[in-house]
């Protein structure tokens, strides 16, 4: 019945940012201190277990006594608390003696395991009673943020002063985010001196940028009357975009010293500027650096700057013809590694058409050596080993026969550029890094996580495939293995589960290998006949298709289990990696330049199905539809407007039109400031040949996909005369939206009536 496949469907659905299908899939390891040990969260049915593992020994326990940890804790706050599901967060955990250090129940708590008492953290624990500081390296002293003013507090006396006097609300200080994320104020975007005397911070500027009202139709508070929202977004081409005034401060004498330099422009990362590694000190406290990066991407720049005089000075920039990455995945850190101690920066380019590391003096600004070079690249940096001069990094593409998006673990030498491989087998192997998206991603205490040890001696790492069960390893600096910590437990997964199937094709030049994954549901037979479904994102940013299984995959796994939800309603689903999109070579993104909304592209998800309808005859190819449900570009549109009518059903939920989007997203970025170099039509503009059933979804409130895109096709349409659906949200409801895309295709290309009166529930509801 068709009640079951949605049931199935909802399963893999609750499994996205959560363990309730498959448990143990990624471990992320905290080293403590400088030993190698480090303690990592087993996942288990009932909640979660803290495991503290011991390389040199291989020997993997319990950490501490859980049950006597939820008594002590039960006893302080007078309720009972479950040893199996301990409420910790912020976890710290100290060896000889054992001390458990954690927030719990909105206080900071300590915990020595001699005792077995649980108590309050005292004002002397200077890291966890001023967490909301960022900490001066003596200490001391910490700075927070109160009122968009920088303030000091003095952890002797307990007393505090303002550093700064003007800011306000569209002139922030200590904040470093792109205008659509929110500001966490906790993580304050100043860094501290070595000798603990200045700071280096940024103070935003968006007060000449436009407004881009919001209208809160239905307002959570509960009131009748719609409420206008003045958010400020800076569109591609505006005269004005939002910018970073560069400034240091003494500590002491409360004096600001602004860099000589202009308000550098806020672009795409959606990590705070220190956090990225965009600005940083040197070791004599008196110089800073920063990255600056032009509207258009076309140069970058590393620029020093004299703290005392406010004297600047460019050390190197880099130019392209299309536009500077400073990390392959967008929704990465940049790939970037300052050396204070060796005067020394490691720098992310793909000058050479390749992803590749290159070693600078900062003293000079000359390039010292390549660190790596040749037709493979760098995916991004794990750990740098400053005493043995070598950095530990994914590799990709470096193994003829391989699916080129595997990653491998390697060493390589900052100097001589000797690479050895540390883990390479046909699988995704991914070793976490402290600034990885996906720990932010996984709703766990994993912010400290990092799977090289201190000693560079050992490594964590997670071999997986889109088609395997991952298997989490300890080895040692040369790949050996210690111990095997977990294998997952995929007992979460639906009866007869079908894995997806890796699949290599060729982009619709004939010539470009492309890859992408098949899902089938769980109660496929080759005897019958199936709808096929494109699941696509067509956006520059990321790729859509997993390489390993689960939360190894791409975007913490959540299209890996979107689409095999989809797939379980009766579809065979695919998934391609289309020319224009990240993580190959220069030239292989490079296909969208000139017009974001190409990324991906259409043609080559329309080769690569036909060429695997040749393969499996179930493929119905009079039955297929596309989507781009969970957010996407404007693929979907489009893609009923062609001539060909290969696409007979279209859902397209929360589109991303580059001319919404922020300045320093993707715009100006992929187009330039002139906008788009490739003369192309916008949807709008095609739908005079719309053909088939679409349906149109947004959110009337969504940062990212403001429903003006939506709107503008939705007039073009009725303009046309033409039947389309529209789902339109006063506000983002998740499971409603993935919900109404299933019952559309069900009923579209299925030809069956959807359930009555199923409530889809997701992770995110």
């Amino acid at each position: 019945m068709l009640i079951h496949n949605y049931e199935r469907a909802q399963q893999l659905m609750q499994g996205i940012f959560t363990k309730n299908v498959a448990f143990n899939t990624t471990v992320f390891p905290v080293w403590i201190g400088d030993s190698n040990c480090f303690w990592y969260e087993h996942e288990t049915h009932t909640g979660k277990e803290y495991r503290l593992v011991d390389a040199k020994s291989a020997t993997n326990n319990s950490a501490f006594d859980h049950s006597a940890l939820a008594a002590a804790l039960s006893e302080a706050i007078e309720q009972t608390v479950d040893a199996n599901n301990l409420p910790l967060r912020d976890v710290c955990i100290d060896l000889n003696p054992t001390i458990v250090r954690f927030t719990a129940f909105d206080k900071q708590w300590i915990y020595p395991t001699e005792t077995g008492i649980c108590t309050p953290a005292d004002k002397t624990d200077v890291v966890i009673a001023h967490q909301d500081c960022a900490i001066s390296p003596n200490g001391k002293q910490g700075v927070f943020i109160r009122d968009f003013n920088l303030w000091l507090r003095d952890f002797d006396n307990q007393t505090e002063r303002a550093l700064t006097m003007d800011g306000e609300k569209d002139y922030q200080y200590g904040v470093g985010v792109c205008c659509f994320a929110p500001i966490d104020y906790s993580n304050v975007q100043i860094r501290w001196s070595p000798d603990s005397t200045r700071l280096f911070a940024v103070q935003r500027d968006t007060r000449q940028v436009k407004p881009f009202p919001v209208i809160h139709h239905v307002p959570q508070d509960g009131s009748i009357r719609p409420q206008l929202e003045e958010r400020t977004v800076a569109l591609p081409g505006d005269a004005h975009v939002e910018t970073f005034r560069l400034l240091a401060i003494d500590i002491k004498t409360g004096r600001l010293q602004e860099a000589n330099y202009r308000p550098i422009p806020v672009t795409r990362t959606v990590f705070p500027f220190f956090d990225s590694n965009l600005g940083w000190w040197s070791t004599d406290s008196r110089r800073a650096y920063f990255v600056d990066i032009e509207r258009d991407y076309k140069t970058a720049r590393v620029v020093e700057f004299d703290t005392h005089t406010g004297a600047t000075k460019i050390l190197f920039e880099e130019h392209s013809d299309s536009f500077i990455g400073l990390m392959l995945n967008s929704d990465e850190p940049p790939t970037l590694i300052p050396l204070p101690e060796s005067g020394e920066l490691v720098w992310f380019s793909e000058r050479s058409g390749w992803a590749h590391l290159y070693l600078y003096d900062m003293e000079t600004g000359q390039l010292k050596n390549p660190v790596t070079q040749g037709d493979w690249l760098v995916r991004d940096v794990i750990k740098v080993d400053s005493k043995r001069r070598e950095v530990f990094v994914h590799t990709a593409g470096r193994v003829a026969g391989r699916d080129p998006y595997y990653r491998y673990v390697c060493r390589v030498n900052l100097d001589t550029g000797e690479l050895t491989p540390v883990l390479s087998s046909d699988h995704e192997i991914c070793a976490v890094t402290q600034l990885h998206q996906n720990t932010m991603m996984s709703g766990r205490d994993v912010s400290a996580a990092c799977d090289v040890s201190p000693s560079g001696d050992f490594a964590v790492v997670t071999r997986s495939r889109a088609d395997e069960v991952p298997v989490s390893l300890l080895v040692n600096r040369d790949g050996k293995t210690i111990l095997e910590l977990e294998t997952a437990d995929i007992s979460g997964l639906p009866q007869n589960w079908q894995w997806p199937e890796p699949v290599k094709l060729l982009a619709a030049d004939g010539k470009t290998d492309i890859y992408g994954l098949v899902f089938r549901p769980s109660t496929f037979s080759p005897d019958q006949s199936y709808p096929v479904i494109s699941h696509v994102y067509n956006s520059p940013d990321l790729t859509w298709v997993s390489k390993g299984s689960f939360t190894n995959g791409a975007v913490y796994g959540m299209p890996y289990l979107d689409t095999a939800a989809l797939a379980e309603l009766g579809f065979i689903v695919v998934q391609i990696d289309g020319r224009g999109t990240p993580l190959r070579h220069k030239a292989f993104l490079d296909n969208c330049y000139g017009w974001t909304e190409s990324a991906s592209k259409i043609d080559d998800h329309i080769a690569g199905i036909q060429q695997l309808a040749k393969r499996y005859t179930y493929m119905d190819l009079n039955r297929v539809g596309i989507t781009s449900h969970t957010a996407g570009g404007m693929g979907v549109v489009g893609s009923l407007c062609r001539q060909d009518g290969f696409y007979s059903v279209g859902v397209a939920c929360s589109i991303y039109d580059g001319r919404f989007l922020p300045a320093g997203l993707l715009g100006e970025r992929c187009e330039g400031l002139s906008g788009p170099t490739v003369e192309h039509p916008y949807p709008e503009q095609q739908v005079s040949h719309l053909k088939g059933k679409l349906l149109l979804m947004n959110s009337m409130i969504d940062a990212l996909a403001p429903a003006e895109g939506t709107l503008r096709i939705v007039d073009a349409l009725q303009t046309a005369n033409k039947d389309f659906d529209l789902l339109l949200l006063p506000n983002p409801a998740y499971g409603y939206t993935v919900k109404r895309a299933w019952d559309y295709l069900v009923e579209h290309l299925l030809g069956l009536q959807p359930p009555e009166d199923f409530k889809l529930t997701t992770s995110f509801d």
